[in-house]
């Protein structure tokens, strides 16, 4: 038998050194049936107490919101009376209610501006909206809208031209669907006339991405700029090629622009059909795409106005004259 006995081995303690010495840290975990029952009555005691915090919490918000919707939402008082609207353009009250989803028999605060403002800067033809409350039961709606200067047609893509539901064009080239009251004051406008383009090419609410279409808009653009004669104000303009387009005035005129130096072309023609008025000539076909010698045919021959007689003076004598001769 050995005389030494092997040395357990033990985990210390960790020590403390204190000022009178050192001692020793024990840690004991004690556990029974009777200090888990009062560990979870103290759970469930913090759990109550937090459940009766958030009920008191939510009969607060609950009485706040009865009390929100007894003085103002179910309030006759605000309720929505009239929609205030200043635009530019054709929306009516009607149409607004329409696009914005706006309960005509709500309240006024049931009305979310910031939405009602969202939606009708959805559509193509607004620029920007502004919505606000005016109490006690008007909405004021700010709108500013696109002015259309000319239709679009094009037969590939099912655009119709001068028509209701057709597409317009603002003078920055932005399309748009003809709706609501627009065509009334729409109708009259000219038309630009393509007769191949891509889906992607107009995109409404969005600048046209056809180069040519572009092109026969500036001419246009330019007509109004000069303010002409009505009846060489353009009516159609048809893409021909690449590099030229043809207008169609209101009087019947047919003339060929290229698609640029769009100024000089007017003025030239603009001269040419002020000379034709004065000689009683009206222009059948022009081309203005030269700068010298512009190749212009008329209808018919020019008519020449005789100057009228001038009246030849009668002698005092010869009307004495007369007169004894008419007495006999």
């Amino acid at each position: 038998m050995s005389l030494f006995k092997p040395r357990r081995k033990t985990t210390r303690s960790p020590r403390m050194v204190r000022r009178n010495g050192d001692f020793q840290k024990l840690h004991i975990k004690v556990s029974s049936p009777r200090i888990v029952m009062f560990q979870v009555m103290s759970g469930l005691g913090k759990i109550t107490k937090l459940l009766v915090v958030v009920a008191l919490l939510g009969m607060i918000c609950w009485g706040a919101y009865r009390g929100v919707n007894h003085l103002f939402l179910g309030n006759e008082k605000y309720k929505l009376e009239q929609i205030s609207l200043e635009t530019n353009g054709h929306l009516d009250e009607l149409r607004i209610a329409q696009v914005a989803g706006i309960d005509l028999n709500a309240s006024i605060f049931a009305i979310n501006a910031t939405e009602v403002s969202d939606q009708l800067r959805s559509l193509p033809e607004v620029i920007d909206c502004k919505v606000e409350r005016r109490l006690p039961g008007t909405l004021k709606v700010t709108v500013t809208e696109r002015v259309p200067v000319v239709w679009l047609e094009c037969r590939d893509l099912g655009y119709p031209g001068r028509q209701d539901g057709g597409v317009l064009v603002d003078k920055d080239g932005i399309t748009f669907p003809c709706e609501g009251n627009m065509w009334a004051s729409s109708q009259d406008l000219p038309v630009i006339l393509v007769r191949h383009a891509k889906e992607d090419s107009f995109i409404h609410g969005s600048k046209m991405k056809h180069p040519e279409v572009m092109r026969a808009l500036h001419l246009i653009n330019v007509f109004e700029a000069k303010q002409v004669r009505a009846q060489w104000q353009i009516e159609k303009v048809m893409l021909v090629n690449d590099y030229s387009l043809e207008a169609v005035c209101n009087d019947g005129t047919r003339a060929i622009f290229g698609m640029y130096h769009h100024e000089r072309q007017l003025n030239d023609f603009v001269s040419i059909a002020e000379h034709s008025l004065k000689t009683s000539r009206m222009i059948r076909h022009i081309n203005l795409i030269p700068e010298k010698n512009i190749p212009v045919k008329f209808v018919g021959d020019a008519v020449l106005v005789k100057p009228r007689r001038v009246p030849s003076l009668i002698h005092s004598d010869a009307r004495e004259i007369e007169s004894i001769l008419e007495r006999d």
